[in-house]
């Protein structure tokens, strides 16, 4: 039992560090995707446009690609696997397949009907802004496809202790996206067409993941074949709770695409670019942390539940929240300080202003605030719906969903753009709340050591903002960014060897047992 136990912790830890490596290649090829296009684009309309168009199918990759369908299928898997064996849990994940891939084409075939019939519907006073984003959301729209099975695909390599090409996948689609844009450019600049093109090499992206995980499915055992046999009581359960599972998931990305919808409308079709790149950096420290620690545990607290460890599982609930604080308060305390030298670093060229890097900043400040709720809410989450609770995430997710189009309503008309970032970290907030409220475990982490936790991402306020001070203007160019972020690193690190030296330690053993 004991080796046991020490197999599925590497495993865990094996997961975070395999998922925070892509991760963070990921999101260093998504920043030079993004300085290519803000500056061949600037803070424009056309931009704003293209972003709008692909609000959609980007929300369906976020929260199915990073990890929500596969933390809602595996929990059905293994406990699937552990009351009735392999060939269950397999025939399972088959039907998953077909019922999945039957929703998905009914769900294309409807949102290309309503977004091709929409202009006629709306009639003529329909704004050529709008009818371009309509005519690039047609074209993008289909990538829901390939992106949901792609995550899928995810699930029962997850299970299986293989997490490398999930984890690739969004790599690939910055790779073909910005082989796209540089051919646009290279052929004579953004013209008539150029963002159609783009759209089309997405699509190309999105099929291209799918297709990378079919070695990684064989290889695990896995069926590579969707089945459309009628489906037995445990798989029209499991098929009843995914919904409800993935919304309990998905809260996050549903409010960040509230906020780009209603900042076109209650601002400006342009303010639609700071929402959306103050979300991408956003996702550096939300995907290379907190995805990557919920994607590591949720296979862990999957086979905990299923073998009835419950004692367990709160211990790992406690561990996983705890580190999450850690690294993602001293992450976004230095970013905060950091937000508008490393936005006119990344940003500032071509087309995008001085003004438009202070309004991003700003916007970016804003939705900082929502990272240790959405931390903590993403483990809560995946720990109930591990136990089969499917109902109460979602309807933590589902009243906080309300409370952010309501916030928007009132802050955006007064603030802009980083009104919308206010409102997501107040809905996300109170999704924390909710769920931490109707957990058996209670929070996650010990609040007698909350203080503790924190002390890491003080240092690394303190030490960036003591650097900021003595490079002054320097600050703002990459060599001064760059010793800015190593000196609030090295504070946090220095910080934790100090204050937390059990949880560092463990830390250290852990990752030599996995390297072992």
């Amino acid at each position: 039992m004991n080796e046991s136990r020490k197999v599925e912790g590497k495993q865990a830890v094996r997961g975070m560090l395999v998922t925070s490596l892509w991760t963070l290649v990921s999101r260093v090829l998504g920043l030079a995707r993004d300085i290519f296009m803000t500056s061949a684009l600037g803070a424009t309309a056309a931009h704003g446009n293209f972003l709008m168009a692909w609000v959609v199918p980007n929300m369906f990759r976020r929260f199915m690609g990073e990890g929500a369908v596969s933390a809602a299928v595996q929990p059905a898997l293994a406990h699937a696997r552990e009351k009735k064996g392999e060939r269950a849990a397999r025939r399972m994940y088959a039907r998953f397949q077909g019922a999945l891939g039957l929703g998905l084409v009914g769900l294309v075939v409807v949102g290309e009907a309503v977004l091709l019939l929409l202009p006629s519907v709306l009639g003529p006073g329909i704004s050529g802004d709008d009818l371009e984003a309509l005519r690039f959301g047609a074209l993008l729209f289909p990538y829901v496809l390939p992106i949901c099975l792609t995550a899928l695909a995810a699930a029962p390599q997850h299970l299986s202790g293989r997490f490398s090409l999930p984890a690739l996948a969004p790599a690939l689609l910055n790779l073909v996206w910005i082989g796209a844009l540089q051919w646009v450019v290279i052929s004579g600049g953004l013209g008539d067409g150029a963002e159609e093109f783009l759209c089309l090499a997405i699509l190309v992206g999105g099929v291209l993941q799918w297709a990378v995980q079919i070695p990684g499915v064989r290889s695990a055992g896995w069926p590579l074949l969707p089945s459309f046999a009628p489906a037995d009581g445990s798989v029209r359960a499991a098929l009843r709770n995914f919904l409800p599972a993935m919304l309990g998931l998905a809260a996050v990305q549903v409010n960040l695409a509230l906020d780009h919808a209603l900042v076109r409308w209650l601002v400006d079709p342009s303010a639609t670019t700071y929402t959306f790149y103050a979300n991408r950096l956003l996702h550096l420290p939300l995907a290379l942390l907190v995805i990557s620690v919920a994607t590591g545990v949720m296979p862990l607290f999957s086979r905990l539940s299923a073998e009835g460890r419950d004692d367990e599982l709160a211990v790992a609930l406690r561990r996983g929240g705890e580190s999450s604080l850690i690294l993602v308060f001293a992450a976004g305390v230095g970013l905060f300080v950091l937000a508008l030298p490393a936005v006119t670093v990344l940003f500032q060229h071509g087309q995008f202003t001085g003004e438009a890097s202070e309004m991003l900043a700003s916007t970016l400040r804003a939705y900082l605030w929502c990272l240790p709720a959405a931390a903590l809410a993403g483990l809560l989450a995946r720990a109930r719906q591990s136990g089969g609770d499917v109902r109460g995430p979602a309807l933590a997710a589902a009243a906080a969903i309300p409370v952010n189009l309501v916030l928007d309503i009132i802050l955006l008309p007064k603030l802009g753009a980083p009104g919308a970032g206010y409102a997501t970290a107040a809905a996300i907030t109170l999704q924390c709340v909710l769920l931490a409220r109707g957990s058996r475990w209670g929070l996650p982490f010990r609040l007698k050591r909350l203080p503790r936790l924190l002390v890491p991402g003080l240092a690394a306020g303190g030490a960036t903002l003591l650097v900021q001070g003595q490079l002054g203007e320097s600050t703002t160019t990459l060599w001064g960014l760059g010793l800015c972020v190593v000196g609030g690193l090295g504070a946090a690190v220095m910080a934790t060897l100090w204050i937390l030296p059990e949880e560092w330690a463990d830390l250290r053993r852990t990752l030599a047992r996995n390297r072992s």
